[in-house]
């Protein structure tokens, strides 16, 4: 079986297409003429085809080589603006309908459990409503989603859904930076009482949970939230970084109410001066910070199998062991 990966050379799509390669598949990987050296050379060494192209004519020449797609390409982050917004949406579309024209035996996309709400959850199950944000990442995402059920309800096209929560692990060059600099710097503070959860997820399980949505005709027109389910609260996260990193544990708190007045100005006035950075505090990272964020991943284990094999302990030590080994961060 051939599979194209889009976004292959980003975090989340390179731990896919590592994945998929050592399940012995092949993998023609899509990047950019602007991708990293590193990155492709990633790819290369793993065994994976890298594709660069141009325009439409190009992706739908490469569709048609593949047997199913597996579309992780988009501009991710809190900071990302209307522009990116738009050309997620018409990217997903442009794949789809190569896809449908190449009649696709599957398309696999990668969504966000974001598209649910920047609010509290409690087990909340896929068939949640759909709750826009105004962060643009994920209400990109909300709009492509839909065009994905769209195409399966409509032209039949076989798709399947996942959708990941926080995602750590290696080739991750962005989020972990922050934290691990905010933690050194003694610069971090917990908003509330650091007993939410967190909806973790290690980079490998979630590829495995793509690789295993391939394999049961079970999963097609189907979502799926994806964690590792371990119930971990921020306090016990940020607790392990340092205790593995050797940081002094922090220990001063934010009440929530100050902290999203803080986040309402701060962000407001970074957007109205265009910073191209995101602020200290923006409602996404309020987010991630203070919301209890547990979903149920109980369909993802009935129908797909998949258990969440690395713990969080076993992740983050790999975590450690390839910025050391990589610097990625050049420290």
């Amino acid at each position: 079986m051939k599979y194209l990966i889009t976004g292959a050379t980003g975090f989340v799509g390179s731990n896919i297409a590592k994945e998929f390669v050592n399940q012995g598949e092949e993998v023609i990987a899509l990047a950019r003429k602007t991708s990293r050296k590193e990155d492709i050379d990633f790819l290369r060494d793993l065994g994976a085809e890298v594709r660069y192209v141009k325009d439409y004519s190009d992706i739908k020449n490469v569709v048609g080589r593949a047997d199913r797609v597996i579309h992780a390409a988009a501009s991710t982050g809190e900071w990302i603006n209307r522009q990116h917004y738009e050309a997620n949406i018409q990217g997903t579309r442009i794949f789809l309908n190569a896809s449908l024209e190449s009649k696709i035996d599957r398309f696999i996309f990668i969504s966000s459990l974001g598209v649910m709400g920047l609010k509290n959850h409690y087990r909340t199950g896929t068939e949640t409503d759909y709750k826009k944000t105004n962060d643009f990442y994920l209400d990109s995402k909300i709009e492509s989603e839909k065009l994905v059920k769209e195409f399966y309800s409509q032209y039949r096209l076989p798709i399947t859904i996942l959708r990941p929560g926080f995602v750590y692990g290696e080739r991750d060059r962005r989020l972990m930076k922050r934290m691990l600099e905010s933690l050194e710097k003694g610069r971090f503070r917990f908003i509330g009482d650091g007993k939410n959860k967190m909806n973790l997820v290690y980079a490998g399980n979630f590829a495995d949970a793509v690789y295993l949505s391939t394999k049961t005709s079970n999963a097609v027109g189907q979502t799926y939230n994806v964690t590792d389910d371990n119930g971990l609260d921020i306090e016990t996260f940020v607790y392990k970084i340092c205790d593995l990193w050797g940081f002094k544990r922090p220990i001063k708190h934010v009440p929530i109410p100050l902290a999203k007045t803080a986040a309402f100005f701060i962000e407001g006035l970074a957007r109205l001066v265009k910073t191209k950075e995101p602020p200290l505090l923006t409602k996404t990272r309020l987010k991630f910070l203070s919301l209890n964020l547990d979903f149920d991943i109980s369909k993802t284990r009935e129908d797909l199998g998949y258990e969440p094999n690395v713990d969080i302990d076993e992740g983050l030590n790999r975590v450690k062991k390839w910025i050391e080994t990589e610097n990625p961060y050049s420290w």
